[in-house]
């Protein structure tokens, strides 16, 4: 196992510093394992590499500038201004779909889901409505800045859901609330069926 370590350790250095400070790194490890050298010997070992490693430092700071400047020159012709911070875009990704409501409504009335779903941090927000009532049902989104029925506002207009049907409806940015919940109304009760409705945000 010892020796597995001493020939592996000069390989990943070498792969992982680079330039003059690898090759270094390297050199030293593979002519004078610090863990072989007699005891005498480990001062002018260590004497040793600090001579080699001070250079190598120096080169290895000299690329970072170099490399920093060059990355400045790149985000000034893309139009970036100096101090301005830059983020990284990553692919925009969908949570797992939530059940927010499922219920075999018999009467007529006004029907909250049973939670509001964050949408803080999201981008697009899909609210699929699966319907086997025998009656129509009108679908309401609604929002709020806090996790609120009684103070949610109306988001677009209201959405009819026929019986026996399946509808859906997307927010986007403009339709943005940290938190998104839906109001249900039934002008006849309904006598068969279940309503269900799921909710998806992406982020």
């Amino acid at each position: 196992m010892a020796q597995e370590k001493e020939t592996s350790g000069p390989a990943l250095i070498a792969g992982l510093g680079g330039g003059l400070l690898g090759a270094t790194l390297t050199a030293l490890l593979m002519a004078k394992p610090a863990a072989a050298a007699p005891p005498e010997d480990k001062l002018d070992y260590i004497l040793e590499c600090l001579t080699l490693l001070v250079p190598a430092l120096a080169e290895l700071a000299e690329s970072n500038v170099q490399l920093n400047a060059s990355l400045q020159q790149w985000l000034a012709a893309q139009g970036v201004e100096p101090g301005v911070e830059v983020s990284i875009k990553t692919a925009w990704k969908a949570k797992e779909p939530e059940e927010i409501y499922s219920e075999p409504i018999r009467s007529v009335g006004t029907f909250d889901s049973y939670l509001m779903v964050p949408w803080i941090e999201g981008k697009r927000f899909l609210l699929k409505v699966e319907s086997s009532l025998n009656q129509a049902v009108n679908v309401q989104v609604i929002g709020n800045h806090v996790d609120n029925f009684n103070t949610a506002v109306n988001i677009n207009a209201v959405i009819p859901c026929p019986a026996n049907s399946n509808i859906s409806t997307g927010l986007a940015w403009d339709d943005w609330h940290p938190f998104i919940g839906v109001r249900l109304t039934t002008a006849i009760a309904p006598t068969a069926g279940i309503l269900s409705i799921w909710a998806v945000v992406q982020e």
